[in-house]
């Protein structure tokens, strides 16, 4: 029973020395993802539904036209607007992207700017990073989204609130060499 109970302890000894060296037995937390932020994700669905030109889908995301930031008034006036080519980008996904998370009011306002692999082609047919600013409020124990055009709109959502520094999440497939590539410009205030 002695020796059971020896060689049982010299496995245990070897496999920690064993593991000492190895990157991946690590006691500290992975840094999460867009993905598995609430505000986040949802800023990344509707960055997905501007770039793939749904505007059916952008209208859901908002506050459907009712009381709160929104594009569109009406379903009718988003189904007008859904672009020509959407069926072509319609299960195409932003897969390549980097997202600065700027906290307004914690639990309830947020910005995010993404800075992203474009779906669609430009004019000359390539695929340049874009840059998207996006609001994520709550309303009602929910989250909606809304885009920011222009500085004017942020200066309102702001308010007096001044923009702390911001928190990076990078889709999980850059190497580091492409994070410096897909890493958004401060917004200006920061």
């Amino acid at each position: 029973m002695k020796k059971i109970l020896v060689f049982i302890s010299i496995i245990v000894v070897v496999c920690m020395l064993a593991s000492c060296g190895n990157d991946k037995a690590t006691t500290e937390p992975k840094s999460k993802t867009c993905e598995q932020i609430d505000p986040c994700n949802l800023a990344l669905k509707y960055t997905n539904a501007v770039e793939q030109g749904a505007a059916l889908k952008v209208y859901e995301y908002e506050a459907k036209g009712e009381k709160g930031p929104h594009i569109y008034d009406t379903k009718e006036e988003a189904e007008e607007s859904i672009s020509n080519d959407y069926s072509k980008y319609k299960n195409k996904k932003i897969e390549e992207y980097g997202v600065a998370e700027y906290t307004i009011q914690r639990g309830q306002s947020y910005l995010y700017k993404f800075k992203y692999k474009a779906l669609r082609e430009n004019e000359a047919g390539t695929k340049s990073p874009r840059t998207l600013l996006v609001h994520i409020y709550k309303k009602n124990e929910r989250y909606y989204p809304v885009e920011v055009f222009d500085y004017p709109d942020l200066k309102k959502i702001q308010g007096n609130r001044e923009l702390k520094s911001s928190q990076i999440y990078y889709s999980s497939n850059l190497t580091s060499k492409e994070k410096g590539k897909f890493k958004p410009k401060a917004i200006e205030g920061e």
